[in-house]
């Protein structure tokens, strides 16, 4: 919860002069409503650091645009001017994983500070599928880069159930690497794993959400991502694993 108010307090710091300009002159288009989900979920994660294991998490839930503001589970942003099928985007995002990594050997742990991202991006909803492409700086302790390419199709399957499938990938400079899943030579002395310095690395990632009404405006969300780490993050002495997991499950009523 720490984290989250840290993010949500630069970002409403970097932010609100535009947001009370653009305020004033909403274009055709942007909705004068909320428009979008509001609830609740459980967050699942595994990320195969050290010896920790599964978390979870239990989370309000939202996916929606008021205005010029939105919020895209783990995004919060403001659109700025008109850019193909979308808008340039000022955006930060809430990272929820943890990136504490526990010694397997002696009980000794090491505590990374959570990520706090803030940068620019696109949301492009094409007549082929949703195009993200996003670019961080982390104002966290890693001060490194963080750029994302994701896409996302729609396909409506059985009595209305949607069906988002999703590519994309994922490139961490080599300051965010290193801070997350380097070792330094006294680290290396504390928790027993070998000292490493990570470069910048390219993940790749691929996941599925499927939307299934429930009565009225309910509905049940539920999303599966597999990042499968490159190279720089997988020499890791701390990774257990090739890939990354994250799950959750939403109950979220729909504005319209």
């Amino acid at each position: 919860m720490r984290l989250i108010l840290k993010i949500l307090l630069c970002f409403t710091t970097l932010i609100l002069p535009l947001s009370v300009s653009a305020a004033d002159d909403v274009p055709d288009g942007l909705p004068d409503h909320i428009v979008g989900d509001i609830g609740v979920a459980v967050y699942t994660s595994n990320l195969h650091i050290g010896t920790e294991g599964t978390q979870s998490l239990v989370l309000p839930y939202a996916f929606f645009d008021y205005e010029r503001f939105f919020v895209r589970i783990d995004e919060v942003g403001i659109k700025t001017f008109k850019m193909g099928y979308g808008y340039l985007e000022v955006i930060g995002k809430i990272n929820l994983d943890s990136y504490k990594v526990k010694s397997p050997i002696n009980g000794s742990s090491i505590n990374r500070s959570d990520p706090i991202p803030l940068g620019i991006g696109t949301f492009q909803e094409t007549p082929i599928g949703g195009i993200f492409l996003n670019a961080y700086h982390d104002f966290g302790k890693s001060k490194g880069a963080l750029y994302e390419f994701l896409y996302f199709a729609e396909l409506e399957t059985y009595k209305k159930v949607v069906v988002y499938p999703q590519v994309g990938v994922e490139r961490q400079s080599s300051q965010y690497a290193n801070y997350y899943y380097g070792i330094s030579p006294g680290e290396s002395n504390l928790t027993g794993y070998n000292a490493y310095t990570a470069p910048a690395t390219t993940n790749l990632l691929a996941g599925l959400m499927v939307e299934i009404p429930v009565v009225d405006n309910w509905y049940i969300n539920i999303y599966g991502k597999r990042k499968w780490m490159g190279n720089g993050v997988n020499n890791s002495p701390v990774m257990n694993r090739s890939f990354q997991d994250n799950i959750f499950a939403a109950l979220a009523y729909r504005f319209k």
